[in-house]
């Protein structure tokens, strides 16, 4: 498994095209898939209780055997969904190319520099 996975936040939207699972949009939100997959364990055990929302939430309690001879670790486990790019992308990069991206560049920075004082009056 690759190291460049990281946790999304459950208010990051997913697009899936095809293998979708537990939602049947194509575009949903983290949270979302996590909350069907909730919903989804919930209805296959007899015995699911709110104790086990933390698996979905803050986490559950648990102790941990470590592959790296830490031996066991008392802590909490909790289900996330991960996102590995295919490449890093660096996206304030993108440029036109009938310009050189100068105008772009231009406007993000005197956007940058505005504040909510600079609108007072534009209601």
């Amino acid at each position: 498994m690759s190291d460049r996975f990281s946790p999304l936040n459950d208010n990051e939207v997913l697009h899936v095209s095809t293998g979708r699972i537990l939602v049947d949009n194509p575009t949903f939100k983290v949270g979302e898939l996590l909350d069907a997959l909730a919903q989804s364990v919930s209805d296959g055990e007899g015995d699911w209780s709110e104790d086990h929302e933390g698996w979905f939430s803050d986490g559950a309690d648990c102790e941990v055997l470590r592959v790296n001879g830490a031996g066991w670790q008392r802590g909490r486990v909790r289900v996330r969904i991960e996102f590995a790019p295919d490449k890093e992308q660096d996206l304030l990069t993108e440029r036109s190319s009938a310009n050189g991206g100068q105008g772009r560049e231009r406007v993000r920075f005197q956007a940058s520099r505005l504040s909510d004082d600079d609108f007072k009056g534009y209601d």
